[in-house]
């Protein structure tokens, strides 16, 4: 039997293990490390290269993916979700998009760590995740974030380049809000953790995780919250509050796994069965009164290393026809709801396209819609956008589909 002393140096190496996100293909493969965000690092893990696309990952709307990791220190599990914005080169300002939560059991289902330690291993769960149907063609930036269950209260989040549809192909502003707008912000919290922090032993329950959610088996489900900064932090997904337009591609190789998985075969799951909705992962080896009796200490110090020097980032040149104001810079790292004063027209239906004029439109986010121009013959018209001659409607978008087996679906 392992003594509490020799269970907490396992521990402590393992800070050295932690996970980094496998396919997609992430953004700055080569300088990307498996440590969780410093409040410098928010969004996507700032640092050096950044934004440098190794790989260019197809994804179709409709289309079932499998999200996998590297790494074995998984904290006991814990929450995620997965997000989309169309900025290619995401700032403080980006507006982050939840196309789908795991609550509990992710990014694996075990007490502690996977063991052996291997921060190369492949251990961890698979997450099929659907990108939704309404999800016009162009190239967006995929976010994985994850809030762990045990250890040093944190934060991680990776990002990586999605192509949608054909290569070049791209779409409006208008377009892109009418699918992304109606799906929760990302949700935020442990960067740092002395400004707002959950809760050890918790698996956080996302007050917003939208409409594709699962269960874990044998998730302590709770969304207790502490820290004077949690009313911002919380809400740093919203960035700036405006959806922009995805870019389009320049063509060249991209990146698919063999394994990818069709959509349709996610609709299949027997009520009864009792496996999980992804890929099972082994359990601990450690014993689990040794790993509970000592918390926090999974990754000592990882949240206080100094902050990569974060670079200028450069906004992605927009494609599409319609013009689009340029995103606010904001300086604080916790960007608050806009308000009237900030070129805001207030609205009560949070997700619907709203008229401004006839000439330019906006998306109602938290009662403000910010000002956006219509390209050249388009109108607004009563919550449509059209051509001036004809007017088209672009309905709100919304997830009809639940992904999972053996999970309970919410």
């Amino acid at each position: 039997m392992f003594s509490k002393a020799t269970a907490l140096l396992a521990l402590a190496a393992s800070a050295s293990a932690h996970m980094i996100l496998e396919y997609p293909v992430p953004y700055g493969k080569a300088t990307l490390n498996s440590s969780p965000l410093a409040p410098g690092d928010w969004p996507c893990k700032q640092r050096s290269g950044v934004y440098e696309v190794s790989e260019m990952n197809q994804w179709n709307a409709g289309e079932t993916k499998e999200i996998s990791f590297i790494g074995s220190a998984v904290h006991g599990g814990g929450s995620c979700q997965f997000s989309l914005t169309t900025d290619m080169e995401p700032t403080e300002a980006s507006q982050w998009k939840v196309i789908h939560s795991v609550v509990g059991g992710c990014p694996s289902n075990v007490t502690g760590n996977i063991e052996p330690e291997d921060p190369a291993g492949h251990g961890a769960a698979k997450f099929p995740v659907t990108l939704p149907e309404s999800i016009p063609d162009g190239q967006y930036t995929f976010a994985w974030s994850w809030l762990n269950k045990v250890g040093n209260r944190e934060f991680y989040m990776n990002c990586a380049p999605i192509q949608v549809g054909s290569s070049g192909a791209t779409a409006s502003a208008a377009s892109a809000a009418s699918a992304l707008g109606s799906l929760p912000d990302m949700f935020v919290a442990n960067i740092p953790d002395t400004q707002c922090s959950t809760t050890q032993g918790q698996d956080f329950n996302y007050p917003e995780p939208g409409k594709s959610i699962v269960d874990g088996n044998s998730a302590n489900l709770g969304d207790s919250l502490s820290g004077a900064g949690c009313a911002s932090m919380t809400k740093m997904g919203a960035g700036a509050g405006k959806i922009g337009s995805p870019t389009g591609g320049a063509g060249g190789a991209s990146s698919a796994p063999a394994a990818t998985q069709p959509a349709a075969t996610s609709t299949a799951a027997p009520a009864a069965s009792s496996a999980p909705a992804y890929s099972a992962a082994p359990i601990a080896s450690a014993a689990p009164s040794a790993i509970v009796s000592a918390p926090g200490v999974f990754a000592p110090g990882a949240s206080s290393a100094p902050a990569a020097t974060k670079p200028a980032a450069t906004a992605a040149p927009v494609a599409s026809a319609a013009p689009v104001a340029s995103a606010a810079p904001v300086a604080s790292a916790a960007p608050s709801t806009p308000s009237a004063g900030e070129d805001c027209t207030p609205c009560t239906n949070d997700g619907a396209v709203v008229c401004i004029g006839t000439s330019s439109f906006g998306l109602c986010n938290r009662g403000c819609a910010v000002p956006q121009a219509l390209a050249a013959g388009m109108a607004c018209t009563d919550g449509t956008i059209g051509a001036a001659a004809a007017k088209r409607s672009f309905p709100r978008a919304h997830l009809h589909k639940r992904h999972g087996s053996g999970l309970r679906l919410i």
